[in-house]
């Protein structure tokens, strides 16, 4: 009896604490919108503290959400709508793909096993990030481009700053991680390697954006080499291999494009002469291996049938339909996802919904090629985000996850106000 009075509680003390914290926020954001949204955006990374309300699940980055969201709905939404209304009719095109792409994703709920959890989940990654969408467009005059550049550079100093503790003392890594399988790698707030690189790697560029600040630019460049080397200890190779082509892209578009062809074939030269970086690049070692399997799982699941093709297997259905079947669990360790950034999405949440992302992501590199045309500086950094964003996420799941679907839909705003 007296560890069940003591977990209650615990957590009695744990929901007042989250209910005077959205007292504060929501109060904040009612004085100050664009320093609440700032908070949010720092916080991304917090989904990792999680509790229930009842039999509720919920955690820190979706009440802080909930509070930003509540405050514009009963304070700015109804003079906001008009400048949401103006956006949409400006860009005509990116508003069918939105819809599409909203309306698509609900399949995934619908085929799901378990709709209820489908439900939290499509709530998670979806509604919540496109809301604030919404959220950006309607302020836009108050918020302006350089302010979520800003705020996303300072949400990734918390990240940072625990990797390199992490590798300097050996401690505080998540309580369910086992450190010594790890081999050295730091996880940061997250639970694996990867999740570091997945979320700093496509900030990296947007930074180079606020460089032109003189003001803010020492601390601009203290954040980027903080960002670097929290990814080099991580030993991504997806996020590294990532941030390098797309560099070569950056250093070709602003006009090097001789540096930028020997940089190409010095690689190419490397890659025949290093066999560990040629079975890498040709998925030859373990990793790469298990991925091609997994991969090689969900297309014969996706081509089983015309319902799969088109439906996928439902959100969070992934493991029990696909991976769980047919699996060596002594090879391969059970899944979430089959890491790959068109399989994700069609799996997850059939075949429309895919063709929707890759509808928007499509529009968003035109629109950043048109910025390029105009300035070179602000297009090449948007280019190099989307570059990042599709190169990891080829052997990688860079949007199934609390702060990378809202960071996705952060870079989307960044580009299109």
């Amino acid at each position: 009896m007296v560890p069940l009075k003591l977990s209650i509680i615990v957590t009695s003390m744990v929901l007042a604490l989250v209910g005077l914290y959205f007292l504060f926020y929501v109060y904040l954001a009612s004085k100050n919108f664009k320093a609440a949204l700032g908070i949010l955006i720092i916080f991304l990374p917090s989904y990792f503290v999680r509790f229930n309300f009842g039999p509720i699940p919920s955690n820190l980055l979706e009440v802080t959400f909930g509070g930003l969201f509540l405050v514009w709905l009963f304070k700015y939404a109804k003079i906001d709508w008009l400048q949401v209304k103006i956006f949409f009719e400006e860009k005509k095109v990116f508003c069918y793909f939105f819809l599409f792409f909203l309306l698509a994703s609900i399949i995934g709920i619908i085929v799901a096993q378990n709709w209820l959890l489908a439900l939290g989940i499509w709530r998670a990654y979806f509604l919540e990030p496109i809301l604030l969408v919404l959220i950006l467009i309607a302020r836009r005059q108050e918020i302006k481009r350089e302010d979520l550049i800003w705020f996303l550079a300072i949400s990734t100093v918390s990240v940072s700053v625990l990797a390199i503790v992490q590798k300097l003392t050996g401690k505080f890594y998540s309580p369910t991680l086992d450190v010594a399988e790890l081999h050295g790698r730091v996880t940061s707030f997250f639970t694996t390697p990867n999740a570091i690189g997945l979320y700093i790697a496509p900030i990296l560029p947007l930074m180079a954006i606020g460089l032109k600040d003189k003001k803010k630019k020492p601390a601009y460049l203290a954040i980027i080499l903080l960002a670097l080397l929290a990814i080099i200890l991580s030993f991504s190779e997806g996020a590294l291999l990532a941030i390098l082509l797309s560099v070569i892209v950056a250093i070709y578009l602003l006009g090097y494009k001789k540096i930028a062809t020997i940089v190409v074939l010095s690689g190419l030269v490397l890659a025949l002469l290093s066999t560990p970086l040629r079975q890498n690049l040709a998925f030859q070692n373990q990793s790469g291996q298990n991925r091609v399997v997994i991969w090689g799982y969900t297309w014969e699941h996706l081509t089983k049938n015309p319902d799969n093709f088109i439906l996928g297997a439902g959100l969070r259905s992934w493991f029990d339909r696909v991976q769980k079947p047919v699996n060596n669990f002594k090879k391969i360790e059970p899944l979430i996802y089959p890491h790959n950034i068109f399989l994700n999405f069609w799996s997850e949440t059939g075949l429309l919904s895919m063709i929707g992302f890759v509808s928007i992501y499509i529009y968003l590199l035109c629109t950043a090629w048109h910025k390029y045309q105009r300035e070179k500086i602000l297009g090449v950094a948007l280019i190099s985000s989307l570059l990042i964003f599709l190169i990891h996420g080829l052997v990688d799941v860079p949007y199934f996850k609390n702060d990378l679907s809202f960071l996705w839909w952060l870079l989307a705003a960044v580009i299109l106000l």
